[in-house]
């Protein structure tokens, strides 16, 4: 080629360039500008709100075992792991002073009631020959009264009479009786009484030296030893620990500021860390009707909450943590948008922000559905699953305005 011609291609490619950048700049120049806003996209999916609880695996029945007697522990009868039934024989006490106590008191209550019976034999004697004279000092005064009316006797001697009655009436009165038997005073009969109650103490004191489950179980803890007296079991803790491991339970708290959510029914998934990524289903299956304090330190009030383990999983053993995950609601096939998409409008409608296919904001109300921590389900008929929503949406932003989307 030669150098004119080449001179001239060049001159003709300086030009075309030119004119491109030319273009280029006229079209960016053209191009309408918007805000820029970030968004997201309206996906329809599966929905479900749900609470996260922890806490420890137990039986859903457990009795504490223990004793209040100072009384040396003669034999242990279980281990832990044993299965056991309602009032097994768990230990049994050393009972040779209670025995000597009980028949001391059988002794002295015997006693006692020879005694009364005694006291009650002379009190008798004494209320007999007590009427023999009441009723001799009525006559005599009868017959002082018919010798004063024809005037063989004077008013003196009847008088002597009358006190005489009285005397005797008297008498009878101080000794204690009811219609002429003789009974015992309430001070007698109180002896009596606290002598028996002393022998019903001792006797259940007695059957409290044997050491008894209160329910049909396991035994999980076993926290004596014999030789140790049983008030003084290891670390202060029962004696035995009883448990129904047949069907496991958490008892989560939850907060008062959760537990309008909660109900009897609702499903809840299990797992621990001995599941690996297994989990086991359960059951919320009572509420408990009161609060009490989160902890010390703390104002906030909980409300327990019993979770009923519904499948049988042998890795699954009292006492180890667990998460419980409540399932509060779901939603089927539902349109889901981020929390981030939804605006309040002044009338306090809920509204989503979507960008139409010119770039410009177009504001739509909606109306909620189930909510997550992060998700929310919204109902319109304008809302479509792909459409382009705006993420945190600025006050200032109105219908129509352009934006770009970045």
């Amino acid at each position: 080629m030669t150098k004119k011609k080449k001179m001239i291609i060049a001159a003709v490619a300086v030009v075309l360039i030119a004119g491109g950048l030319k273009v280029a700049l006229g079209s960016r120049q053209t191009e309408p500008t918007g805000t820029p806003v970030t968004t997201g996209t309206v996906v329809r999916q599966d929905l479900e709100e749900v609470l996260k609880q922890k806490a420890t695996l137990e039986g859903t029945e457990s009795a504490e075992v223990a004793s209040k007697l100072h009384y040396e522990v003669k034999q242990v009868l279980v281990k832990e792991g044993d299965k056991v039934t309602k009032g097994q024989l768990l230990a049994v006490l050393d009972s040779g002073d209670i025995q000597d106590q009980i028949a001391q008191t059988k002794g002295d209550i015997q006693l006692l009631e020879y005694q009364q019976q005694e006291t009650l034999a002379e009190r008798q004697r004494q209320i007999d020959n007590a009427l023999m004279e009441k009723e001799n000092a009525a006559k005599d005064y009868k017959d002082k009264q018919d010798l004063f009316a024809i005037g063989a006797a004077s008013q003196a001697e009847v008088d002597a009479a009358k006190d005489a009655l009285d005397k005797a009436q008297r008498a009878l009165d101080d000794i204690p009786n009811e219609n002429g038997k003789a009974v015992l005073t309430s001070s007698e009969k109180q002896t009596k009484a606290n002598a028996q109650q002393k022998a019903s103490i001792q006797s259940s004191t007695l059957s409290d030296c044997q050491i008894r489950s209160a329910i049909s179980g396991t035994v999980t803890r076993v926290n004596t030893t014999v030789g140790r007296f049983a008030d003084e079991s290891e670390d202060n803790k029962p004696m035995f620990v009883i448990e129904n491991l047949e069907t496991l339970q958490m008892k989560v708290l939850v907060s008062e500021n959760d537990i309008d959510r909660v109900q009897v029914g609702q499903e809840v998934e299990i797992s621990a860390d001995v599941l690996g990524k297994e989990t086991v289903q359960g059951v919320v299956e009572r509420i408990s009707p009161t609060g009490e304090a989160k902890s010390s330190t703390s104002s906030e009030r909980v409300i327990p909450v019993y979770i009923k383990v519904k499948e049988e999983n042998e890795k699954l053993i009292a006492g180890i943590n667990a998460n419980a995950t409540i399932k509060i609601a779901s939603a089927k096939d539902a349109l889901v948008v981020p929390l981030e998409a939804l605006a309040e409008l002044e009338d306090g409608t809920t509204a989503v922000y979507t960008v139409t296919d010119a770039g410009t904001v177009h504001i739509v109300p909606v109306t909620l559905g189930l909510e997550t921590d992060l998700q929310a389900e919204i109902k319109s008929d304008e809302i479509k699953e792909g459409q382009t929503i705006i993420l945190n949406p600025g006050a200032a932003m109105t219908e129509g305005m352009a934006v770009t989307v970045q």
